[in-house]
């Protein structure tokens, strides 16, 4: 698929670096809004030309508000202060589900606005600042040096550089690096650590009393988001998942699911991953993927066909083995 460069692929997260003069179809974005049980939803986005934000949460229990993912733009991390606002209540944590910039980008603002605040996730962000993330801002500024980046896209490229720059504020202050449970702002939970699935260490969360899992980039759409994954790895997050009791799947990007549209997009990625690992046509595996996801791929036919292409081409080529790695 046509890109500006690897680097950005890479810095932007899945696919948002496409051809610019190809015309996508924008990811609708829900504002935040109240979906039951003390839990609010801002949904990402992903419009033309952009990288995308990852959906955000505010959850609160009886000590306080925390948020599940702080996106990446201005735009997202305005929304989240705004949830966070409206529900007047002080936020006492950030719960990263993994590293990708469009999911922790907000934090060092979030912090820096309430001092108190705690950050929970997996250590598999360290070995992310000193290799791939490092190795993308090398890329990117490289590209800006020589003019390889479209100027529609140079701001938000510096903006993902500085970010990485301070990544040291990306760290959470409570590591969790195998599943457990419990309480925050008093609210049970149980945290669950996937293992070399989106990243080296996913976190999703279960919410029991709600019977709700917050899955973070285990599930996406237009399409899988498989630039640092093992697709055996994930395929068995994706099994735990469906074995966990939960009657509601909250993704990292897209729509919310009841199990049965889980089950629906389980399958189809199930069925990508054993084609793209097949000797058959790659073209095959991504008609396979729009037809599997189609109800959430909508218009976003494009978008969707170029990544499945893509990945589909990562998975066969074997790139993405060392991922798998112990």
């Amino acid at each position: 698929m046509g890109r500006w460069l690897p680097a950005l692929l890479a810095l932007a997260c899945a696919g948002c670096a496409a051809n610019p003069e190809v015309e996508y179809a924008a990811m609708p974005r829900t504002y935040a809004h109240g979906i039951g049980g003390a839990t609010f939803l801002i949904g990402g986005g992903f419009d033309p030309g952009r990288s995308p934000d990852g959906n955000s949460l505010i959850l609160y229990g009886p000590e306080g508000a925390f948020v599940i993912d702080s996106g990446r733009h201005d735009a997202h991390l305005m929304a989240i202060k705004q949830g966070l606002s409206g529900i007047g209540m002080t936020p006492v944590a950030i719960v990263n589900t993994h590293w990708h910039l469009d999911h922790v980008s907000g934090n060092p603002a979030l912090k820096a606005a309430f001092p108190d605040i705690k950050v929970y996730g997996t250590s598999a962000i360290d070995g992310a600042l000193t290799g791939f993330l490092a190795k993308s801002a090398e890329s990117s500024r490289k590209a800006l040096a020589e003019g390889a980046i479209p100027a529609s896209a140079i701001a938000e490229v510096e903006s993902d550089l500085a970010t990485i720059a301070r990544g040291a504020e990306l760290r959470p202050d409570i590591v969790v690096d195998e599943s457990r449970d419990m309480s925050i702002a008093g609210r049970p939970l149980s945290l669950r650590v996937a293992r070399h699935a989106v990243t080296e260490r996913d976190l999703w969360i279960y919410d029991a009393a709600q019977k709700r899992a917050i899955v973070g980039d285990l599930v996406t759409v237009p399409a899988p988001f498989l630039d640092t994954a093992c697709p055996e790895g994930w395929l068995k997050a994706l099994d735990e998942v469906a074995a966990s009791g939960a009657e509601q799947i909250v993704p990292g990007h897209g729509p919310i699911m009841p199990m049965a549209d889980f089950n629906q997009w389980h399958a189809a990625f199930d069925e990508f991953i054993a084609c793209a690992k097949g000797a058959g046509a790659l073209v095959t595996c991504s008609a396979g993927w729009l037809a599997g996801a189609e109800k959430w791929i909508g218009s976003d036919t494009v978008r969707a066909k170029a990544m499945a292409d893509y990945y589909g081409e990562l998975v066969r080529s074997g790139k993405l083995d060392g991922y798998c790695r112990v």
